[in-house]
């Protein structure tokens, strides 16, 4: 049985990504953050370029939250809520497997919403934890961005709990921040954007990564490939994983 996460971090805000499916890049951007206020949840677009760029591949809001107004308090997380399956399912378990947390953990909503991804095949929204005040040791599940087009490696050789490596890609002329994907001697793609500010803060304090593939489904055209990447910051080094590469 694959690893699961064994550090559950409680945010207080999460990052609400947007990817342009109909657009020949399948471009993601940073469209907002769900904030924590006391016992509410407000929903905060985001300004600047990236959501001047998502307005250009398509983006016109989360439905019920119109762009014209940049911030809005009136039932955000049970909107949100509304993406996962309820509790109360037989196989609420297996969902809770599938995305890498035991089924007896103990885990709020929020948490789930960020910790899931909240993805519903239609729309191309996505939640994603920022791991603001992490503890020395966390785990966060990564579907690796890209795989269909740019992996170097057949889904079929990949098995759950194969290394992976992490390599920067500086010189990546699509962005700079662009952090690589690697198993078995070769390319599997890209970590998605919503994680790369966050593992470059890591990185920048000193953290080490090391990483194991997840899970492979999806489909034979659409395959899809989950890494689980643990993170351990400076102070919390008492193992030999890998680092990320230059």
């Amino acid at each position: 049985m694959p690893r699961l996460i064994e550090h559950l971090v409680e945010p207080q805000r999460l990052l609400l990504c947007w990817q342009a499916r109909e657009s020949e890049k399948r471009s993601r951007y940073q469209v907002g953050e769900l904030i924590k206020q006391g016992d509410d949840v407000v929903l905060r677009y985001s300004s600047g370029s990236d959501m001047e760029a998502a307005k250009q591949a398509g983006f016109k809001g989360y439905p019920a939250f119109p762009l014209k107004q940049m911030e809005h308090k009136h039932q955000v997380i049970e909107a949100f809520i509304r993406r996962l399956p309820p509790r109360s399912r037989r196989d609420f378990g297996r969902y809770l497997e599938l995305r890498a947390i035991a089924p007896e953990a103990e885990i709020s909503d929020f948490a789930l919403l960020g910790y899931s991804g909240a993805k519903l095949p239609d729309d191309g929204f996505e939640l994603v934890h920022p791991f603001d005040e992490p503890p020395e040791t966390f785990e966060v599940l990564i579907e690796v961005a890209g795989f269909r087009h740019e992996a170097e490696v057949s889904p079929k050789a990949l098995q759950p709990g194969d290394t992976i490596q992490l390599k920067p890609e500086p010189g990546n002329q699509y962005d700079a921040e662009a952090i690589r994907v690697e198993s078995r001697g070769g390319k599997l793609g890209y970590v998605p954007r919503g994680h790369l500010t966050m593992l470059h803060r890591m990185l920048q304090q000193g953290a080490s990564l090391s990483g194991e593939i997840f899970r492979i489904n999806g489909t034979s055209e659409r395959p899809l490939v989950y890494v689980l990447v643990q993170v351990v910051r400076a102070s919390g080094l008492n193992h030999n994983p890998v680092k990320l590469q230059a």
